[in-house]
């Protein structure tokens, strides 16, 4: 079962700007396997940004799907996975 979420987050990126861990909800979140990434462009003529996505697996063996906003230059948890 998936939940989506959407809360900011601070993320440490390797070499590739993949993520390495994520700190969310006052605990660190090591990345052990980046399983898919993925870019959406929004309707920019409504506003909308380009966002990077990426599923990962965490050393907790959490999967989770990372947003990151060009726009903003923000980082969310934008869904979790049970």
């Amino acid at each position: 079962m998936s939940k989506h979420v959407s809360q900011s987050i601070t993320v440490t990126l390797n070499n590739r700007n993949h993520p390495l861990a994520f700190e969310w909800r006052g605990r660190v979140h090591r990345v052990t396997e980046v399983q898919e990434c993925w870019r959406l462009v929004g309707a920019w003529w409504d506003g909308e940004s380009e966002n990077t996505f990426f599923r990962v697996r965490t050393d907790k063996n959490g999967i989770y799907e990372l947003k990151f906003d060009h726009s903003r230059e923000a980082w969310q948890v934008f869904r979790t996975e049970d």
